[in-house]
């Protein structure tokens, strides 16, 4: 005669089910509370805030300088930080090239990077960007004016472009105004830095929602308390099934 399985104790699960629920509340609160910010995270803007805070952005690898270096012309600033090159507080353009100075022509402004020369206009829409002719002269490594022609310091010397930034030869390092770097002022580097990542608080929740704000291990603790609560869901069940056939 087949001998009957036996069932599992009414104590046994209500244990198990006592400790499980105990272990996933905080959880299971975290979960809640993360949840319901990003079901509205558009209604309360936080989409569209980003973080300044420099313990949670080194979570994310993202470095916030103590100083921004820039280049000042008239009363404007240009600024390169995190990829993007900025005209103040607007963005020119992405570039991982570095900045390496801006001047005033009499028509236009001009920005130089590593390897080019942008001309911009006196409110920081760019008019053109020209290729340095950098096999012949190297990287740029500064730029200035002599007279109304722009001038640029390469690895290869000193080269003064014609009107139209198309050729150029060398000339001697006497008489140029060169760029000046300069610090950004705090005002506006703090302002660069809260809209120059792309940390807004949305994706914070997000991250803490779904436990990859601490990485691998986070996300393995999210899975493993919704497996908890997977448990929580088995035993509840089945401690109602056995209380209503009694």
């Amino acid at each position: 005669m087949a001998t009957k399985p036996k069932k599992i104790p009414m104590r046994f699960l209500l244990w198990w089910h006592r400790h499980i629920g105990l272990t996933v509340a905080i959880v299971a609160i975290h979960l809640a509370i993360t949840g319901i910010l990003l079901n509205h995270t558009s209604d309360i803007g936080l989409d569209k805030a980003y973080i300044n805070n420099s313990t949670v952005l080194n979570l994310y690898d993202i470095k916030l300088p103590e100083q921004l270096p820039g280049y000042k012309i008239e009363n404007n600033w240009l600024s390169h930080w995190n990829d993007v090159i900025y005209f103040n507080d607007q963005v020119i353009a992405e570039s991982m090239q570095p900045l390496r100075g801006a001047v005033i022509t009499a028509h236009f402004y001009a920005l130089a990077t590593s390897e080019e020369i942008w001309l911009l206009t006196i409110d920081g829409e760019i008019i053109e960007k020209i290729s340095a002719p950098g096999e012949k002269l190297g990287d740029i490594v500064s730029i200035g004016t002599q007279g109304n022609n722009v001038t640029i310091n390469t690895e290869q010397g000193v080269f003064k472009a014609d009107n139209d930034l198309i050729a150029w030869q060398p000339v001697k390092a006497d008489s140029i105004n060169w760029s000046q770097q300069a610090y950004v002022p705090k005002e506006l580097t703090e302002l660069l830095f809260a809209e120059g990542h792309s940390i807004s608080w949305e994706r914070l929740l997000l991250d803490l929602h779904s436990g990859r704000i601490a990485t691998r291990a986070g996300t393995l603790l999210v899975d493993l308390a919704g497996v908890a609560l997977l448990l929580l869901a088995i035993t509840g069940f089945t401690i109602w099934l056995k209380r209503r056939k009694k």
